[in-house]
């Protein structure tokens, strides 16, 4: 059997190829049900996945896991992939497996945007209340795009730290980045290059501040959502979990905890779990 594994974000998909040869591993522009774009986000993903000929695809996205949004995301694929059999299920529930197997722990996904569950049994049992880009997210690259165009357009920060962000935007001008966030079909893509461009080392210490501060967001309002003991295993994924490791784990150990770490890509896990002959579908 020949299969194909999705781990889909806003900005950007994975995708592992499986078949009596191995694994490959191809990645695309991100699939959230919420932004997808028949026309030119098809033509886009089909120009690298049309030579694959999967019998089952199993793909896991963010925004996924209800009916309405399942059936975005199948009205997408399913025409690009005819003979497959289509599976799809949240990006928490592929973190899930991919991290726990069959297992329990929490999985918290800090990338374009962010939300973390309590896994028992392989499965999600509760979810934090993400709100998406808009209202909540924190910790997201959305989030700390929005908090550096807050301190940049509004001043609210030194001359220093001021002019770092000008340079690393290329002394954008403000209806320029609004028109570019608010008059795009992705916005939440358009604020997570934000962050991108500007959160590179070595950056002023007001923004390191400001990244923690988006951290200790996320802790308050979303994983402590969860009721934790604090002894379970947690696990974060994303760029951002990633990229603020240090900071993360480091505030986590602060509110007790302890069993922490970061995985990143999800896919790279999946592809050990096969490489071990794991039976995963």
């Amino acid at each position: 059997m020949t299969y194909l594994i999705a781990d889909s974000g806003a900005t950007k998909t994975d995708w592992l190829y499986v078949d009596e040869n191995g694994t490959s591993h191809i990645k695309t522009q991100g699939l959230h049900p919420a932004n997808i774009r028949q026309a030119e986000d098809f033509t886009d993903v089909y120009n690298q996945l049309e030579m694959l000929e999967p019998d089952h695809i199993y793909f896991f996205g963010a925004g996924c896991g209800n009916p309405v949004s399942d059936e975005v995301v199948r009205h997408f694929l399913q025409p690009m992939f005819p003979k497959s059999k289509l599976i799809i299920k949240s990006d928490l529930e592929g973190s899930g497996k991919a991290f726990f197997g069959k297992g329990d722990g929490v999985v918290a996904v800090l990338g374009t945007g962010s939300v973390s569950a309590v896994i028992k049994g392989g499965k999600v049992q509760k979810k934090s209340p993400s709100l998406g880009y808009a209202i909540g997210d924190e910790g997201s690259a959305a989030d700390l795009g929005r908090r550096i165009l807050k301190m940049y357009f509004r001043k609210s920060c030194s001359d220093k730290t001021h002019q770092f962000i000008s340079e690393k935007l290329n002394n954008i001008e403000y209806s320029e980045m609004m028109t570019r966030i608010y008059g795009s079909f992705k916005p939440n893509r358009e604020l997570a290059a934000v962050a991108g461009k500007v959160l590179i080392q070595p950056f002023p210490d007001e923004l390191a501040l400001m990244v923690e501060q988006a951290l200790r967001d996320f802790i308050e309002h979303q994983l402590t959502q969860l009721s934790l003991k604090g002894d379970e295993e947690i696990v974060f994924t994303g760029k951002v979990a990633e990229v603020h490791k240090k900071t993360l784990l480091s505030l986590l150990d602060q509110k007790g905890f302890r069993n922490a770490h970061v995985n990143y890509p999800v896919i790279a896990t999946f592809r050990d779990r096969i490489k071990n002959g794991e039976q995963l579908f």
